[in-house]
């Protein structure tokens, strides 16, 4: 019986040039910001958290109102999961911060994943696009709209 044939191109190296290829894929990533910010408001304005992810401990930060905080990171082709825990004077939050390509739709931004803390509880910012053009529309222009959605109360 014969045996099967890998086919020969690129001089005879078609396999090595696909496992390079598939590795490239699998750790070529594309930087992404994720945004922590303080909008609390009322009596209770302290923020405390602790984040982190399975190769990195962010560690604990304390912030005020309209503070904030960013870390950036290399977005994979695979999830990034961040773990918070979230402390004020109106509860506390576990939350699992889901960094990945569609967490990105779902924030409307391309680059920044923005997480709103509130009296209420922790929000999702999302961006949505409105387009606007002068009144002869050879100008046109788009501006971000935020939009933030109640992702867990406090407890």
């Amino acid at each position: 019986m014969g045996s099967i044939k890998i086919p020969k191109t690129l001089n005879g190296h078609f396999s090595l040039v696909l496992i390079i290829i598939i590795i490239v894929m699998m750790t070529h990533s594309h930087g992404f910001q994720l945004q922590i910010k303080n909008e609390l408001s009322g009596r209770y304005r302290r923020l405390a958290y602790k984040c982190w992810s399975r190769d990195n401990d962010l560690g604990w930060r304390e912030d005020w109102p309209d503070q904030h905080k960013e870390w950036s990171f290399a977005m994979s082709l695979f999830h990034t999961f961040f773990y918070c825990n979230f402390h004020t004077g109106y509860g506390r939050v576990d939350k699992q911060l889901v960094a990945s390509w569609e967490m990105k739709e779902q924030c409307g931004d391309r680059e920044k994943c923005t997480w709103v803390v509130k009296k209420d509880g922790l929000y999702l910012r999302q961006w949505k696009t409105k387009f606007f053009s002068n009144k002869y529309g050879n100008e046109r222009w788009n501006e971000y709209i935020e939009h933030d959605v109640l992702q867990k109360a406090w407890s």
